[in-house]
């Protein structure tokens, strides 16, 4: 049983019923109030209180280790999932002839990066996505000999299907197969532990379901993976201790990259952003995931079973085993009730993903009785069975 303190954090959104963090989360009040303490000493200090960003970095990769279980020397601050879900393709040496599987209905950040990949002789093996569902078994099925990556986000954006990771993992951990993960729909509200699931590079931005904000993120690799990828730029991520700047120089020596996730980090980064990550972190931890992951089930389960006794026509996305639910439940929407749903959600003033299909996604602030409120809107929209 979730606290009630932790439900009055977002006594801001009043009688909103926000029902859509797998499009944007919102920030719970102590990290609107980082925020703005964050803001305030940067004014104040004119700028000065910089030159102490370190600890903002330091603590949020503390919190991120802990929220997914990895060492912080491995995980590297990005400005957004696509960032990180891009290191591999950019700077792994792969071979003409690799193959690299991913989902043809998963979401475009997770193929896209590889597309380019093609004109070097890289494969793409694509796995069919079955009315949302994306398992573990038929990536597995795919495999050859030739298999270097499989890259596959951890909960599918359309249909919330959580894909069975430590049993993909294992496959590819034995195989010696590099397991990239896009996490963002996930991360926050299931439990992650990249070394249980044997994921060799995860990325994520903070402005789902950790709650952060926009242009603050993450990625994690495994070391000895990321001691093989060229990272993209140099400055600040090289072993100064090996360059000679004698004044007068007229040649270098070629730069070497630091270690571990060191390597990828360079220029300013958004410690704004990492500070508000770094609170909404803190407070998924103190919760604790497994108790936000069982609260987002329990309103899961509820509202799928509203949806049943309804008898709505509709279709719903991804599969009715409850080991395969993320917190966001969607069903197929025809576009003739596209403008009604929209403007009826408006009135009732609940905030959910009206697109060719209707999402709801939740988190642990979401209650039984904001479900009931969307089941009014679709009862008066959408028909029922004949």
């Amino acid at each position: 049983m979730i606290d009630q303190k932790y439900f009055d954090e977002y006594a801001y959104m009043k009688d909103r019923a926000y029902l859509d963090c797998s499009t944007m989360g919102m920030p719970p009040m102590r990290s609107l109030k980082a925020a703005r303490e964050y803001l305030d000493d940067f004014a104040f200090s004119l700028g000065q209180m910089e030159h102490d960003n370190m600890q903002i970095r330091q603590l949020a990769k503390q919190r991120i280790g802990e929220l997914i279980h990895a060492d912080t020397e491995d995980i590297y601050f990005t400005m957004n999932t696509t960032q990180g879900n891009n290191l591999l393709t950019n700077g792994y040496p792969f071979a003409q002839g690799d193959e690299v599987i991913v989902g043809n209905g998963d979401f475009a950040a997770v193929w896209l990066p590889w597309a380019g990949k093609q004109k070097d002789g890289i494969r793409l093996i694509f796995v069919d996505n079955r009315n949302g569902i994306v398992s573990a078994d038929d990536f597995i099925q795919k495999i050859t000999d030739r298999t270097r990556v499989i890259a596959i986000s951890l909960a599918q954006s359309s249909s919330g299907f959580l894909t069975d990771i430590e049993k993909l993992g294992q496959v590819c951990r034995e195989k010696n197969i590099i397991l990239s993960v896009d996490a963002i729909q996930a991360l926050g509200r299931v439990p992650v532990d990249v070394e249980k699931m044997k994921i060799d590079v995860l990325a994520s931005s903070s402005f789902k379901g950790m709650l952060g904000v926009m242009g603050a993120g993450f990625c994690y690799c495994r070391q000895d993976i990321m001691q093989k990828i060229t990272p993209p730029v140099c400055s600040g991520n090289i072993k100064w201790d090996d360059m000679d700047f004698t004044p007068g120089f007229t040649q270098l020596p070629i730069p070497q990259f630091c270690d571990r996730a060191a390597r990828m980090e360079t220029g300013t980064g958004n410690n704004y952003g990492y500070r508000v990550m770094s609170e909404s972190i803190g407070l998924l931890l103190e919760i604790g995931v497994e108790s936000i992951a069982d609260q987002i089930r329990d309103i899961e389960r509820y509202y799928r079973q509203c949806l049943k006794d309804s008898k709505l026509d509709i279709s719903m996305l991804g599969s009715e085993e409850e080991d395969t639910w993320s917190g966001s439940i969607s069903f197929e929407l025809p576009e003739e009730y596209k403008t009604e749903l929209q403007t009826e959600l408006g009135k009732a003033q609940i905030f959910a993903a009206v697109r060719s299909y209707f999402r709801v996604s939740l988190h642990y602030y979401n209650t039984k009785e904001q479900i009931d409120r969307v089941m009014e809107v679709l009862n008066r929209v959408l028909p029922r069975k004949k």
